[in-house]
């Protein structure tokens, strides 16, 4: 899997982020935009405003995506990620209720990473 590749998963799932999408990467490389950059940079803040307006169906798809990448058997879904989302997650004040909703494989993945933050 590449850019390419993960940011069409991506926006097959979620085709509510596709104007975010568009406006983060248009001056980038669009659909060949890093997926670290369109992660943290649309994704992230999608799950955020799903979060605060307690949207709870599409933060379900969130977190399953999620965990469906972290158990995936393509080594760039996995780390991208684990680097661009769930490394974030522990960056925001809201850290516990996210962390809260992660699925076993992911939750575990975040552990990992707060013991070594």
């Amino acid at each position: 899997m590449d850019s390419r590749e993960f940011n069409s998963m991506l926006l097959n799932r979620f085709p509510s982020i596709k104007e975010s999408f568009e406006e983060a990467t248009s001056w980038q490389g669009g659909i060949d935009t890093g997926s670290t950059i369109v992660l943290e940079d649309v994704l992230m803040p999608y799950l955020l405003a799903c979060f605060e307006k307690k949207i709870t169906n599409e933060l379900d798809d969130i977190f399953v995506f999620i965990e469906e990448c972290v158990l995936s058997s393509d080594k760039y879904c996995r780390d991208v990620i684990e680097v661009s989302v769930i490394e974030n997650i522990y960056s925001y004040d809201v850290r516990d209720e996210l962390s809260a909703m992660l699925l076993p494989k992911s939750k575990e993945s975040y552990l990992s990473i707060s013991k070594s933050v």
